[in-house]
């Protein structure tokens, strides 16, 4: 039996009990009652490591809860990509349209003052 008492206590107990049988008796019931204590703690580590388990199981994410939500967001991110690329296009379409507005301004503005020199150089030649 694994619950031995320690030789001390063993000896106090002898001390205070005079008789040897009664004394023997009493320490074979508290060893038997450690033996006793000490399987029911065991039994209870058991059921204590299985419900903290249960209670951390449901608390965690799982595999496959985790793939799914790797899976979504790969998902989103190729949207969000999507989007960026077509707002990208869209300025560049629009950047294009700017130049070519700017340069064809450039250009009336261009011609309006070549015409605008035309006549000052007609009239000082006069």
């Amino acid at each position: 039996m694994p619950g031995y008492l320690p030789y001390e206590i063993t000896k106090s107990i002898e001390e205070v009990i005079t008789d040897p049988e009664l004394a023997k008796k009493v320490i074979e019931t508290i060893e038997k009652s450690l033996f006793s204590i000490e399987e029911k703690a065991k039994e209870q580590k058991i059921i204590i490591k299985h419900e903290l388990k249960d209670e951390l199981t449901k608390e965690l994410v799982t595999k496959d809860e985790l793939k799914a939500t790797e899976e979504r967001l790969r998902r989103e991110i190729e949207e969000v990509r999507g989007e960026i690329k077509a707002t990208e296009e869209r300025l560049k379409t629009e950047i294009h349209r700017w130049r070519a507005d700017t340069i064809k301004w450039m250009f009336v503005f261009w011609l309006g003052q070549l015409v605008a020199f035309i006549g000052i150089l007609r009239f000082m030649l006069k």
